[in-house]
């Protein structure tokens, strides 16, 4: 439900300094505000140049399609992960920092790592709101009592180290008379507000666990039923798989192709290792040797054999993940062009090449990493200059006739090269890329992410 918040009735600008924000956050944030939409930023204000977590965003309840809609009009896109409440996560890329933005929406205050403890603080927190510059924060007092039973409900009272002083502000700010105290009173027991703050101010936090648990307890008591089956349907669904809804709500398959010393593995798995919802790593090539490759290679056939079951392993692994909703990055997709010559050519390498473009299927986004034979043979060496050569034109080529390939500069930094294979991939995802083709010739820099070289 709305709460209806005029700027004649807001309590004014805050007096004291303000804050300094990423200009994509600030951006969310001038879009959230335009819309007439009540929001506060409900926790980490000093946090936002470059957020170390989520920005935690309270908004009014009923408003989750014009959110959507806003922030894809700056560029995050949302991630659907199921279990988590009302929580609603968005993400955004910033190449040029090489920055992930990451924004937690809820409508509902809740509490507890399956939010499974329903308040109905939120509406009061929206009505007494207060501005910070660009901000929109929770009145001084309720800002410190939300802070302190995230802490608490939260995190079971874990309190880290790097948090300490955050904690202890809080429970300098909290007063007895605010309103969630008054909620902790009702809900746990008279006086319950005044103990966790005197325990607060006293630094133990070593303590925290005992007085955590109670109000767990408590809380679980007021309300059993739904308590239990609020947990337990969020642990479940919580076991499905991040996705985008939409496109690629089945997943996104990323190719990459390339000679051997422009070092495919290692992007692929930094791709891997940095995207926001899982992802994994599939080669349909033969990547070092097996434990009981010295026995199979002995029997007639046996080299080949192993060879196509490889193929079919990664092939049938990158269909499961991609049903999951996964990114499945792919090291040599099936029409990796073969070396030119006799390795290239025979009738089983044929057979290798038809097989693994019988199981696996185009990659959605197709990375061509591109340098001119005399910079990568170094590093690789086993085939003649000429042979490498002819090679990587085939991968021009097929980056040509190809839609929705880009072509990037395998001789610049492997740091430069993730962000814009990233940036590239995460284009896609979020639809702020293009669709089209796209080519580089031989002697062309590397696009930049999202824009055709």
């Amino acid at each position: 439900m709305e709460v209806p918040i005029s700027r004649q009735t807001d309590p004014g600008e805050w007096s004291g300094e303000q804050p300094e924000i990423h200009p994509t956050i600030a951006m969310a944030f001038r879009a959230l505000d335009g819309s007439g939409l009540p929001w506060v930023l409900l926790r980490g204000e000093d946090d936002l140049v470059r957020p170390h977590g989520d920005v935690d965003i309270l908004v009014g309840d009923g408003h989750s399609q014009r959110v959507d809609a806003l922030l894809a009009g700056v560029g995050f896109r949302r991630v659907l992960a199921r279990g988590h409440g009302s929580h609603r996560f968005y993400f955004n890329y910033d190449a040029a920092e090489d920055l992930w933005l990451k924004l937690d929406i809820v409508s509902e205050i809740s509490f507890g790592p399956f939010q499974q403890w329903h308040t109905a603080l939120a509406a009061g927190c929206l009505k007494r709101r207060i501005r910070n510059g660009l901000l929109w924060l929770p009145a001084t007092t309720e800002q410190a009592w939300l802070q302190l039973l995230h802490t608490m409900l939260d995190k079971g009272g874990a309190v880290r180290p790097k948090r300490m002083e955050t904690v202890r502000i809080a429970g300098a700010l909290a007063s007895t008379d605010d309103v969630i105290a008054a909620y902790v009173d009702r809900q746990v027991g008279p006086g319950s507000a005044a103990e966790l703050l005197k325990l607060v101010r006293s630094g133990s936090f070593d303590d925290f666990r005992d007085p955590a648990l109670r109000m767990a307890s408590a809380l679980t008591r007021n309300a059993p039923l739904r308590t239990r089956l609020t947990a337990l349907r969020n642990r479940v669904l919580r076991l499905l798989s991040p996705t985008f809804p939409g496109r690629f709500s089945r997943g996104l398959v990323v190719g990459v192709m390339g000679p051997e010393g422009a070092d495919k593995t290692t992007l692929l798995h930094r791709l891997v290792e940095n995207f926001p919802i899982p992802s994994r790593y599939v080669s349909l090539g033969v990547k070092g040797p097996g434990r009981w490759d010295s026995w199979i290679t002995r029997i007639p056939g046996g080299r080949r054999g192993l060879t196509l079951f490889r193929q079919l392993r990664g092939a049938l692994a990158a269909k499961y993940h991609c049903l999951r909703g996964r990114v499945v990055v792919v090291d040599r997709p099936a029409y990796d062009t073969p070396l030119p010559g006799p390795t290239g050519t025979t009738a089983g390498s044929r057979t290798e090449t038809a097989l693994a473009s019988a199981l696996m299927s185009d990659p959605d986004v197709l990375l061509v990493l591109d340098a001119p034979g005399g910079i990568l043979l170094p590093g690789n060496g086993r085939h003649p200059a000429e042979v490498f050569e002819k090679r990587r034109k085939a991968h021009l080529e097929k980056a040509k006739r190809r839609p929705r390939t880009w072509v990037l500069d395998a001789a610049q930094p492997q740091p430069l090269l993730q962000r814009a294979a990233t940036g590239i991939v995460w284009g896609q995802l979020a639809g702020t890329s293009p669709d089209a083709a796209t080519s580089a010739q031989p002697d062309s820099q590397a696009p930049e992410p999202g824009e055709e070289p």
